[in-house]
């Protein structure tokens, strides 16, 4: 027994790299590409196949928009093959004050807007660039190394790329492929299409990378305590959850208070939800308390009050009170 693909009357090509990258690609970025290798019209008309594949699949057209840079980057789709070797300008990006401070938790989520796309060196132009600049050679060694495999000279283009294109210094791209493989991910394309994300969020330079993991790290750290606190096994974080705990690593809450506010988030729940417990954190936040000892000076105070008004202390009125106003600012 085989099986048999229905073509029906109509067939069309696709790239034969995409078995090896498919994995790395999101389902939009897959299907932004079955359109564009189904559809010859919107190959002819560049400037508007991203507004006509968003309409087909009721996508954003900045998504679509961001897609198609991506397969740019992958080497999916061009408009030229010739070789920039100018540095690439910035592309503007607007990042809301809330989200600029928060680590990218894992890259390969968020789309790599790249401008144009990423150059494509021949042979004959990577062995003049390392003829020109012997320490092009040191990287692809260097970085060889921390993968552990030899590179493809495709792969070699798009190291280079980061040197001659992004123009990031030796010890930047060494630190990004380290990066990455401690994350669990070794191959080229990851650690490339990382290095052009962060490019266009400003992390352009070592210091500011390094401030990058330093963050990453740090996030890493508490969402690993959260998990056991909250007794979440394996599951994956929600964006709302991850929000949370961002905003929890930028107000640097100790460890101390988390578990504080779990254990009242289940006690008034009856849950462990990590919205709630964001409440009470913010709330802790904002009236000044940064350890346990300044939550239980608090409710200390307000047993007192309501023992010298005559009216029985119950804890859970004392957080329902912390939590009240900011209740009342969400419209709860």
């Amino acid at each position: 027994m085989k099986l048999v693909v229905n073509y029906g009357n109509e067939a069309f090509s696709v790239p034969g790299a995409l078995l090896e990258r498919v994995s790395d690609m999101s389902e939009l970025e897959l299907a932004v590409l079955l359109n564009m290798c189904a559809d010859p019209a919107l190959r002819a008309e560049a400037h508007e196949a991203p507004a006509v594949i968003a309409e087909r699949m009721g996508r954003e057209l900045s998504e679509v928009e961001a897609a198609v840079n991506t397969l740019r980057g992958m080497g999916f789709v061009s408009t030229s093959r010739t070789a920039r070797r100018t540095a690439m300008p910035k592309r503007a990006v607007t990042i809301s004050a809330e989200k600029q401070d928060e680590p990218f938790v894992d890259t390969q989520q968020r789309v790599a807007v790249m401008p144009i796309s990423m150059p494509e060196y021949s042979g004959e132009q990577i062995a003049s660039m390392i003829d020109k600049t012997p320490m092009y050679k040191v990287i692809i060694d260097e970085v060889q190394k921390v993968c552990g495999t030899m590179f493809t000279p495709t792969e070699v283009s798009r190291v280079l790329s980061l040197a001659d294109y992004l123009k990031l210094d030796f010890e930047h791209i060494l630190m990004l492929f380290t990066y990455c493989r401690s994350r669990g991910k070794t191959s080229v394309q990851y650690a490339v299409k990382t290095a052009y994300t962060l490019y266009n969020q400003g992390i352009d330079t070592k210091a500011a990378f390094e401030e990058y993991v330093k963050k990453s790290e740090q996030f890493d750290s508490v969402a690993g305590k959260v998990r056991t606190i909250f007794g979440m096994g394996e599951r994956a974080f929600t964006a709302k959850e991850k929000e949370a705990i961002a905003s929890w690593c930028r107000a640097d809450i100790p460890t101390e208070l988390i578990e504080q506010a779990y254990e009242i988030t289940v006690n008034n729940t009856g849950k462990a939800a990590i919205s709630y417990a964001s409440k009470i954190l913010a709330k802790w936040s904002e009236k000044g308390y940064r350890t346990l000892a300044d939550v239980q000076a608090a409710e200390a105070e307000y047993r007192r009050e309501k023992e010298e008004a005559g009216s029985s202390f119950k804890t859970d009125e004392f957080f329902e009170a912390a939590l009240r106003r900011g209740r009342e600012k969400m419209g709860e």
